[in-house]
């Protein structure tokens, strides 16, 4: 018995020096609370002890280490678990440690970690990857953020109906609403109502940003 547990004592050891000798943000969040565990590496690299962490509830950490353009990704992950299925979702945001000013480019992947009794996802597991120091080239960084950017829009072509990413497909293809409607035996104004459905979840504000994105995302 002795030995089994000296057996599992060194396994833990070895797995902690793993988890937090890894280089990468590794950390567990909490849906309502915020972050709840971390391991060294986030501390270090971001400058927040696990206990510090803990005292800035909800979204107040992300809050101080993100870009101010990028403030709105914790809340897109949040988003996504409460309203889809998919067991992954990832994206590319820029952060800093507590006591610099420059913001260093992160690439990030969340998982379901923990659920509560009715099925929903309540925490995630996530981990981040310091993007800039590994970055060869400009190009590399540049063609890492197209990447995530049609990921993103593939996620934001899955939230549309049946329905809407048939006319989404015809907008792409340059047919008018008129056409749409004659093609599709729907009225106009219906046309027009989904148009406007789509846009507003796609956050577009005309039919080139339509196009755009929904070419980004591989459809058209």
């Amino acid at each position: 018995m002795e030995k089994e547990l000296e057996l599992l004592r060194q396994k833990c050891a070895f797995l902690e020096r793993v988890i937090h000798g890894v280089p990468a943000n590794i950390y567990v969040s909490d849906l309502e609370k915020g972050v709840v565990w971390c391991n060294k590496t986030n501390e270090e690299s971001l400058g927040y002890p696990l206990e510090e962490i803990r005292k800035m509830e909800g979204m107040a950490y992300m809050q101080a280490i993100l870009h101010p353009d990028d403030q709105q990704v914790p809340g897109e992950s949040v988003d996504h678990y409460q309203n889809f299925s998919g067991a992954e979702f990832g994206g590319v945001f820029r952060a800093k440690h507590k006591d610099e000013q420059e913001y260093k480019w992160y690439i990030g992947w969340a998982k379901a970690f923990a659920r509560n009794d009715e099925g929903t996802v309540k925490e995630l597991l996530c981990v981040d990857v310091a993007m800039s120091p590994h970055m060869n080239t400009e190009e590399q960084l540049v063609q890492a953020l197209k990447d995530n950017l049609r990921l993103k829009n593939k996620l934001l072509i899955k939230s549309l109906r049946k329905r809407e990413i048939e006319i989404l497909s015809l907008i792409c293809k340059g047919y008018s609403t008129k056409s749409i409607a004659k093609k599709l035996f729907i009225s106009e104004n219906t046309v027009s109502t989904h148009r406007r459905n789509i846009q507003q979840k796609l956050g577009t504000a005309n039919v080139a940003e339509l196009v755009n994105l929904a070419s980004e995302a591989g459809l058209g």
